[in-house]
């Protein structure tokens, strides 16, 4: 039943913006994108998420730790509530620090699993798989760098979410059609205030090339 729900999310998300895409009476201006050659012939892209500023809404936080704190909560039906299920909305630029378009991640304590759609109107669309980091792996670090909870902190944290390796490209649209390859994430927390609000960044770091 909670697949189901996530996958319903999921693709309520991304339908509905590529509604907004393929809109006729809507022409999406098109930012060049900032990609770099890697060895093996494939590209490499950063994408980057900026804390709190770029968050659009969140289940609550105690899902996943301290980081979906804040204002903007979705509410979800009552049998969810208690479970590991942690979705973050968030707006998504390049490494220019301009907004090209957004990103959806869910998270499954349950299934070990992390699933980002990453949708940029002027492009296409992206998903990315990963394994779901341990429950509550962000505030542990931040508890190793000296954060306590209800307490302000200030410091450089960088927890890797999805080391290299880990995760795969597993779809593309649009401009982003056929292609595979990996990803990483990081999430970098410059301070937490008092109820737990994180700033700092998120980066997306692809590397894609066509498939055979």
């Amino acid at each position: 039943m909670k697949a189901v729900f996530v996958l319903a999310l999921l693709l309520g998300f991304v339908g509905t913006l590529a509604g907004a895409h393929f809109a006729p009476w809507l022409a999406h201006a098109r930012l060049a994108s900032h990609t770099s050659v890697v060895a093996n012939g494939g590209r490499a892209e950063r994408f980057v998420i900026r804390l709190p500023a770029d968050r659009i809404g969140a289940t609550d936080g105690e899902a996943g730790g301290l980081r979906a704190k804040g204002d903007g909560a979705m509410l979800l039906p009552a049998q969810f509530v208690a479970e590991p299920l942690l979705v973050e909305h968030f707006k998504v630029r390049n490494e220019a620090g301009n907004v090209i378009g957004v990103a959806a991640r869910h998270w499954s304590g349950t299934s070990a699993a992390t699933i980002w759609s990453v949708l940029i109107p002027s492009r296409g669309g992206l998903v990315l798989s990963g394994p779901g980091e341990p429950r509550g792996a962000l505030e542990a670090a931040l508890r190793t760098a000296g954060y306590s909870a209800g307490n302000a902190w200030d410091g450089q944290v960088a927890v890797p979410m999805v080391r290299e390796g880990q995760g795969a490209v597993a779809a593309g649209t649009g401009e982003f059609d056929g292609l595979g390859g990996s990803y990483t994430e990081t999430w970098t927390v410059a301070s937490v205030d008092e109820d737990g609000q994180v700033k700092g960044t998120i980066e997306l770091g692809t590397v894609t090339s066509r498939l055979q």
